[in-house]
């Protein structure tokens, strides 16, 4: 594949620049790489700068016969010229290979499929020794991996198994992850699945569809064999989602659609599943014959290798949550909502306590308060941002010291408080906001639970006896006003009271 990412003017006056600051730093009979992948966001490396001598690999480690601080010291000048600057003349999903010797130009290349192909040959062979045990004998790898879009990236759901003389290992990991993601965006998103097999010290490939110009055979594998482990953690998975969605249905019409979330890594803990080429953080939106739910899709999924641990017997955190808006709200506006941010926020504090089942059941319901500042906007993928409290809640109704309460565990006549998965009955636990009469250290504010308790009570019998039950209408304002900047104005379904 020709590389004609750095033909422009800006980037040949980049390379001129580069090539004669980095020029004084390089040692003659050096051979220097570096190694990134530049990604939605912007670039990841894949180490620092490495150098071959007399056919020997140096780094920052592996130091050879010379004196560790003084290759440190001399990488880090190198890092400092920052030849990554290149990085954003190529398209996102490349993996990118500098090249530098002393007298040259400094060159940069994107990897082409052959090339990703021996990277994953080489990765295989770096870590299957890991993955070995006593004295077993490695004989193959294999991995089968379908493609799927998911908001705005690509998911990839993964098998894969190691193969020794007399046992075998499954995963639903396998290695080169940005290669096989830099290889479907170079084959222009047109290939669906992948199987790939290492033996012998050879890699095969077959795909649907067939690429026979890289040697991608038509594909004739439709699952690979599984170690018995991870083949039950699996159907053990499976199992759960098939009963949870057949409960969604059941509710009302459930909506093709899925809203993807941004959630893991340092600002948000990951969900039960975690994250393993795909994203299992998920909400769904279910039309009921008179209202209209927003529910959590993944909380109570079966952990992912819960066979490792005591977590084998739970349905994730044992909980979903739910916001039940009064009336049929089309998908693309809860697609935008305020409540999609709530809804994750709350999830949120119930993953990092550890055991909110046990609490919901202890107290029946809960409050929980936030300011405006808690919320992360950002969590939908597919959303800039979504809307902010201001459409969602009057602040002279709401609001108290800037902050708000919502109620946990209200009763709805649409949703049942529990419901039985595979391996343990979870809790189906209503959001709803409470006025900010309640936020008083006489109310919900009480550090006697007893007191709080009473409060909760009285909150939500005042919601039977109006018949509002959890429902929350599209807006609490006089009209919901979209905090976007083709701000429109609408009301789709009427305020309290009924």
């Amino acid at each position: 594949m020709k590389n004609n990412y750095l033909n422009s003017e800006e980037a040949q006056k980049m390379i001129a620049e580069l090539s004669e600051k980095i020029n004084e730093l390089l040692v003659e009979g050096r051979t220097y790489h570096y190694e990134a992948y530049r990604n939605e966001y912007g670039s990841s490396s894949n180490g620092g700068i490495y150098f071959y001598e007399n056919g020997v690999y140096h780094n920052d480690f592996h130091v050879g016969k010379y004196d560790k601080k003084e290759i440190n010291e001399h990488l880090e000048k190198l890092d400092d010229c920052r030849v990554s600057d290149l990085i954003p003349f190529f398209p996102v999903y490349s993996k990118i290979k500098f090249t530098f010797k002393k007298g040259e130009p400094v060159k940069a290349e994107r990897y082409s499929v052959p090339m990703l192909l021996e990277d994953i040959k080489k990765e295989i062979e770096d870590r299957y020794p890991k993955y070995s045990e006593n004295d077993n004998i490695f004989i193959k790898s294999e991995a089968l991996i379908h493609f799927k879009k998911e908001a705005d990236e690509i998911g990839m759901f993964i098998d894969s198994t190691y193969h020794y003389n007399d046992k075998m290992r499954s995963f639903g990991h396998f290695v080169g992850r940005e290669e096989m993601l830099s290889m479907y965006h170079q084959l222009d998103g047109k290939i669906e699945s992948l199987y790939l097999i290492y033996e012998n010290g050879t890699i095969k490939v077959q795909s649907h569809p067939a690429f026979e110009e890289y040697g991608f055979e038509p594909l004739t594998v439709s699952q690979i064999e599984l170690g018995p482990e991870y083949k039950r953690q699996k159907e053990t998975s499976t199992e759960c989602k098939k009963l949870r969605h057949d409960f969604f249905s059941s509710l009302g019409k459930l909506d093709e659609r899925i809203i993807y979330l941004r959630v893991g890594g340092f600002r948000n803990h990951s969900w039960p599943q975690g994250r393993s080429g795909h994203n299992s953080c998920k909400m769904r939106v279910i039309h009921a014959p008179e209202s209209t739910i927003l529910i959590t899709d993944g909380l109570s999924d079966t952990y992912k290798d819960f066979y490792y641990g005591k977590n084998s017997e739970y349905n994730g955190i044992g909980a979903e949550f739910y916001m039940e808006f009064h009336g049929n709200i089309p998908y693309e506006i809860i697609h935008e909502h305020f409540a999609v941010a709530l809804v994750n926020s709350v999830s949120q504090i119930a993953i990092g306590h550890g055991d909110f089942k046990v609490l919901m059941e202890n107290h029946g319901e809960t409050t929980v308060e936030f300011t405006e500042e808690n919320i992360e906007l950002w969590i939908n993928r597919e959303n800039k941002a979504n809307h902010t409290v201001s459409s969602f809640l009057a602040p002279k109704d709401f609001i108290k010291n800037d902050s708000f309460g919502v109620l946990l565990g209200a009763e709805s006549k649409t949703v049942p408080q529990k419901l039985k998965l595979n391996l343990e009955e979870i809790l189906l636990i209503s959001i709803k906001p409470i006025e900010n009469k309640w936020l008083k250290t006489t109310k919900v504010r009480s550090k006697n639970e007893a007191v709080a308790k009473v409060a909760r009570e009285e909150i939500i019998q005042e919601w039977k006896e109006s018949g509002e039950m959890n429902w929350v209408p599209l807006t609490y304002q006089k009209e919901y006003i979209e905090t976007s900047p083709e701000s429109g104005g609408m009301k789709l379904v009427p305020i309290f009271p009924f």
